[in-house]
């Protein structure tokens, strides 16, 4: 289960698109790996998840991503979530209702799009084009991980313009782009709702996507006639639950995220079974703010999840294994892309690079590290994770378990020790920011490198070091729910 928000590019502080995205999978390790630019032989290829190799392009572009410690077909790795040197970001969403038309032929699924994006997208708009002619040639079918067999939608940004591209399986597809003056966000579901046919900018479409409906009766309308609504999410929504859990459209676990992102940063009092995915923010927004809206779990409001019976005395809102809100406690990561294009941004807000601020946890009880697209090498403790083998020696591991060690009591742990050490510790990476901002300007190419490495790996290092700090003092302050005082 996930979860993406795009801001367009007018409403954000730094004048560029800002992107974040949940990666929610509870039991799921998580693991932060770079991979080089390329220049490939006439011979390669590009190996899909179901082994079948199609040619490869003459060069592939650097990326830094994020995966999960479980298999997929052909990838020991799976679910990439991640950004490109062309700053090309890009997250993923799981789909659970669905109508499939999936053939025998179709190749391509969600893990090979997302790695194809990273490896050959120069623009979202380019990328979104590229996988439209790709699915034409190979089909799109249904993902391969066990136990969630989905579609997918599939968030893709870059400084200027952010898209939601929703895969049915077989090949038909539809991409939106985000409104510059709105944010807009995705759970587990299409949300594209009336597709506008002649509105070039905004939508990007298969070639077959109304008369495939058209000829299955999952439309009544007319290639011919434009005035009855082709509702994407309406008629390519109908289908079998594939999960109970992630739920459909209609499902709560959908309804109430789609509502916590729009109410809480556009204000909107609505019906949470509307389908309302966007709006326009109450005010210019930051990566602060797309950072707490990703642990967001509904405080002060009347779905508050700290205030339900199932919290406990001590009020943990993280109780719930498939949560209502944005925020999870299963979160494997989340992720905040700061988008960086010096055009038209105010001269005060200008970012230097692009940044993949990637917090190992349920954000509400870790902290987002700052990773540079331009940094090649990843601190080792981020790319070690294995499934079931708890390990210290891991970032993932030592953050996930002040995670889990915050439920002993909530209260005490979470909010007056672990919340206010990892908010302290944020603040000094954005200051620590801001003051390379200033200087990079200044510098040669390897001097900027080297500046924003010391950055990335010393954030990185000093994140790490602090759970296991916290991780050491909650097990000998409240150990068997006996708290030590004086300690």
């Amino acid at each position: 289960m996930c979860f993406s928000i795009i801001a367009g590019r007018n409403t954000t502080t730094t004048g560029c698109v800002i992107m974040g995205v949940n990666d929610d999978w509870p039991g799921s390790p998580g693991q932060v790996h770079h991979q080089p630019h390329q220049v490939h032989d006439k011979a390669d290829t590009f190996v899909s998840v179901k082994g079948i190799q199609i040619p490869q392009v003459s060069e592939t572009y650097a990326y830094t991503y994020t995966v999960c410690d479980y298999a997929t077909g052909t990838r020991p790795l799976s679910w990439a979530n991640g950004m490109n040197e062309n700053q090309v970001a890009v997250g993923m969403m799981g789909v659970y209702t669905f109508h499939n038309a999936q053939g025998e032929k179709d190749i391509l699924e969600a893990d090979d799009i997302s790695i194809l994006i990273l490896e050959r997208g120069k623009t979202a708009r380019q990328s979104i084009q590229m996988i439209g002619e790709l699915i034409d040639e190979y089909g799109y079918s249904v993902s391969s991980i066990e136990g969630g067999e989905g579609a997918v939608v599939i968030a893709i940004s870059d400084p200027k313009e952010g898209f939601f591209l929703e895969l049915v399986p077989g090949g038909l597809w539809v991409a939106k782009k985000v409104a510059d003056d709105e944010i807009e966000c995705r759970p587990n579901c299409f949300g594209t709702q009336e597709v506008d046919f002649s509105d070039h900018d905004t939508f990007m479409y298969s070639a077959n996507l109304r008369s495939y409906a058209i000829e299955h009766n999952l439309y009544d309308g007319s290639l011919d006639d434009d005035s009855k609504p082709f509702n994407f999410s309406k008629i390519y929504s109908q289908g079998p639950i594939v999960s109970e859990a992630f739920g459909g459209t209609d499902r709560a676990v959908n309804q109430l995220r789609r509502y916590n992102g729009v109410n809480r940063l556009c204000g909107l009092e609505h019906d949470p079974s509307s389908y309302i995915y966007k709006g326009k923010p109450n005010k210019n927004l930051s990566v602060a703010d797309i950072m707490a809206l990703l642990g967001d779990t509904f405080e002060d409001t009347e779905y508050d999840l700290s205030q339900r019976e199932e919290a406990g005395l001590a009020h943990n809102p993280l109780w719930m294994e498939v949560s209502h809100s944005i925020g999870q406690g299963g979160t494997v990561f989340s992720m905040v892309f700061e988008l960086s294009d010096n055009e038209g941004v105010v001269e005060a807000n200008k970012s230097t690079a692009g940044c993949m601020w990637i917090a190992p946890a349920a954000s509400k009880l870790s902290c987002f590290v700052p990773f540079y697209i331009e940094v090649s090498d990843i601190p080792k403790p981020y790319q070690l994770a294995i499934t079931g083998d708890y390990d210290l020696d891991s970032a993932w591991w030592a953050f996930q378990e002040v995670g889990q060690l915050c439920y002993r009591n909530y209260d005490a742990i979470a909010k007056d020790l672990v919340i206010p050490k990892f908010k302290q510790l944020q603040h000094e990476f954005f200051a620590e920011q801001q003051r390379i901002n200033q200087k990079i300007a200044t510098l040669n190419h390897d001097e900027r490198i080297k500046l924003l490495t010391e950055f990335t790996h010393n954030s990185a290092i000093e994140a790490y070091e602090v759970a296991l700090e916290l991780g050491k003092y909650i097990k000998g302050k409240y150990l068997s729910n006996t708290i030590v005082e004086w300690l």
